[in-house]
């Protein structure tokens, strides 16, 4: 930790008096840094990620708080950067922490609603704010891009040992996905959080959801999209590696959309209705995902108190999405009722 700490010291927070390891995040390495007044959060930024992303974060972030929503604020360095360089090249910044908690899966009807309701003031806060954003991800919201990836990195393993494992997956992916309509692409671009899973929602006390987290995927996209984003993790009775006992949970769905529809007074009955087709679309992205990065083994954080290696990690996942996903076709008549009831 001692890197951590001298790292800690660049930023215009006082002298930290405890550094230890903060969440599950598959991309950023995160610390919670603790002052004699008051505690932060200091990250590593995966390589995906470039300085820009820091303006795009401190000027969104000024912006929702200036009109009322609680949000991190980017803490500059003593020497007044968004970022910190480190000598490998390494980019870190540093934001205010909020109290509260997470949660890795199995939130209730009510932590649905009220989450529901932030991210539509999110998304409404957002929708009539035009920004030029510094920084883009390439293709992170190109479901088509993920999937053609997928088709290359099949090809480019094809005599290993892995292949014999992933392409019957893999398979399923493409057939599913070919199976689905492109009535997505002719829907508004609106700012999108791009990664609204529930551990980057921050609960208070009372149970109720005060602020989101890790706003680095901002920028440009489908509304929907966000949303199936959000319903992929929040509805799921269990947690992103639980192969057996992933299932989608129609009760926190409609409690979800409730306090969404309450808050989010922007958006159309046509993109509401195609949240559905969206959720099985983000599902089969994600597991395309997963699938490439166990072929290569270095995009996403390896969890080393529960898997050897990235392979292992990615294959659990991806197989642990099919099973929500299956799910989820069973549910499609009942999740399309709930939200026509709604509209």
């Amino acid at each position: 930790m001692d890197d951590v700490r001298n790292i800690a010291t660049k930023f215009s927070i006082g002298k930290a008096t405890k550094i230890v390891r903060f969440g599950n995040g598959l991309i950023n390495d995160t610390y919670l840094i603790q002052t004699k007044n008051n505690k932060y959060i200091l990250q590593k930024l995966h390589s995906i990620f470039k300085p820009s992303v820091l303006a795009d974060t401190h000027n969104i972030t000024r912006y929702i708080s200036d009109n009322g929503l609680v949000t991190p604020i980017v803490v500059k360095t003593a020497n007044s950067k968004l970022y910190f360089k480190d000598e490998k090249n390494n980019y870190w910044r540093m934001l205010t922490y909020i109290p509260g908690k997470c949660y890795e899966e199995g939130i209730n009807s009510k932590q649905a609603f009220s989450a529901g309701r932030l991210v539509g003031q999110f998304h409404d806060t957002l929708s009539s704010f035009y920004y030029k954003f510094s920084h883009k991800i390439k293709d992170f919201n190109n479901s088509e891009a993920h999937i053609i990836k997928l088709k290359k990195t099949l090809k480019k393993f094809n005599d290993t040992e892995k292949y014999n494992a992933l392409s019957g997956l893999a398979d399923y992916i493409f057939k599913e996905y070919g199976k689905l309509g492109g009535d997505l692409e002719r829907t508004p671009d609106r700012i999108i959080h791009g990664d609204l899973k529930i551990n980057n929602v921050r609960f208070g006390k009372n149970g109720n959801a005060v602020c989101l987290l890790d706003l680095d995927t901002l920028g440009y996209g489908k509304i929907v999209t966000d949303m199936a984003g959000a319903v992929r993790t929040w509805c799921n009775a269990s947690n992103e590696d639980d192969i057996k006992n992933s299932r989608f949970n129609l009760k926190v769905f409609e409690n979800m959309l409730k306090g969404y529809l309450a808050t989010a007074r922007f958006i159309t009955k046509k993109e509401i209705k195609l949240i559905p087709e969206t959720i099985k679309k983000t599902i089969l992205v994600l597991m395309a995902r997963f699938i490439v990065d166990a072929f290569e083994e270095k995009y996403f954080n390896l969890n080393r108190a529960l898997y050897n290696n990235l392979y292992e990690q990615n294959n659990t996942k991806a197989k642990a999405q099919l099973t929500l996903y299956r799910d989820i076709l069973k549910k499609d008549n009942k999740m399309n009722k709930i939200i026509r009831e709604l509209i």
